[in-house]
């Protein structure tokens, strides 16, 4: 037996998925990494400086998860920037002249002629945004389906922001496309086709361990009711999304839905808002530039890939069982583990073969790891 040893980790991102009821029930859900910082916390020592986020970014997690301990690693880590190979490249997406029609002020010239939304993005000096889509005329609006959930206008908008940086000469290979849920991820996949494999897109869960040095970020939920779900509300999940990219980081969502979601996300929205990080949208903007229309799927298409005939309301705003625990003791802390321990039910037997799975609300509870693994399976 060794006299020492040493576990090298970090218990504020995803924990390993366990998916046996018994095992959860048992505390094998916990990891022995956890476990042990908790109980010896004056063996724990920090590994305080980070070599892939320059400074902008690495303060959304520094702040919001890591208690500030977090520093950039050198001056040039931290003064790291976006390089564009040909910004003029984003011209093609412009008009060449005003059209002589009523909607002659919903097109984008270029910034000659006013405020470019596409240029001002991809901009270096703009290495963090919370891309705003409640300014948009049309509401940005989730879209749900039983377990199913999608935003086809985050999808487009995303979409539009990697052909537009694709266009100024950036690989495809630098940019990174991440979402919370695997039929948003369908739905951008769809509509980028034509760069895959070289550009990446995946859930939260499978970016962990991997960075890019352009990531955009569809947060999908939007909604009157402020409703964010599971997905968002686990801090863990979202230090991940927010801690993959190098020189540029574009999170696409509605800030009002965000800020009101739960305590984190209202903390994120406030610190963004504070350093002037938000970019609200014109509000045409889906409609402002010229890109090739089969690489732009609209709502119509992603109604026919996913199987939905019409869209259906956002579930009611409901008290989780995070958001309850942290009422009993008070304010929860980003870093406090989920204490509730939510038991998923087991999976029905399909009928025969072909038969469909049960509803993933039915089946699935709030588990929401193991909604993205029956979400793998079915496509």
């Amino acid at each position: 037996m060794a006299r020492t040893f040493i576990l090298v980790g970090d218990h504020y991102q995803l924990p390993p998925l366990v998916q046996n009821k018994e095992a959860q029930e048992g505390g094998l859900d916990v990891s022995l990494f956890k476990l042990l910082s908790d109980a010896h916390p004056e063996s724990v020592v920090n590994l305080e400086h980070q070599y892939r986020m320059c400074e902008d970014i690495m303060l959304l997690s520094n702040n919001l998860i890591y208690s500030g301990h977090l520093k950039c690693g050198t001056p040039e880590v931290a003064v790291r920037s976006l390089k564009i190979p040909n910004i003029n490249g984003i011209k093609q997406h412009h008009h060449s002249q005003i059209p002589p029609t009523p909607n002659q002020k919903q097109i984008c010239l270029g910034t000659s002629q006013g405020r470019c939304w596409l240029r001002d993005l991809v901009d270096p000096s703009a290495k963090t945004r919370l891309v705003n889509t409640d300014t948009l005329f049309a509401p940005a609006l989730d879209e749900t389906n039983g377990s199913r959930i999608v935003n086809p206008t985050e999808a487009k908008l995303c979409t539009q922001l990697v052909e537009a940086f694709i266009s100024c000469g950036i690989s495809a290979r630098s940019i990174g496309v991440i979402t919370f849920y695997r039929s948003q991820l369908s739905l951008l996949k769809l509509n980028l086709s034509r760069h895959l494999p070289d550009l990446e897109m995946h859930t939260a869960d499978k970016f962990q361990g991997r960075d890019k040095e352009i990531v955009i970020l569809s947060c999908v939920r939007s909604n009157a009711d402020n409703h964010v779900g599971d997905l968002l509300r686990d801090w863990r999940r979202v230090n991940v999304a927010l801690t993959r990219a190098r020189t540029k980081l574009l999170v696409v969502g509605s800030k009002s839905t965000l800020r009101d979601g739960n305590e984190l996300l209202g903390k994120y929205v406030k610190l963004v808002q504070d350093r002037g990080w938000i970019y609200d949208l014109p509000k045409n903007a889906l409609e402002n530039h010229v890109f090739e229309s089969d690489n732009l799927m609209g709502s119509t298409q992603a109604s026919s890939v996913h199987g939905r005939a019409a869209a259906t309301p956002s579930p009611t705003k409901k008290s989780s069982p995070v958001s309850a625990a942290g009422r009993k003791s008070g304010v929860r802390k980003p870093l406090s583990p989920v204490q509730a321990r939510l038991t998923p039910q087991g999976l029905r037997k399909p009928a025969k073969k072909g038969a469909k799975l049960m509803s993933g609300n039915k089946v699935l509870g709030n588990r929401p790891v193991l909604q993205d693994v029956v979400n793998d399976l079915v496509g």
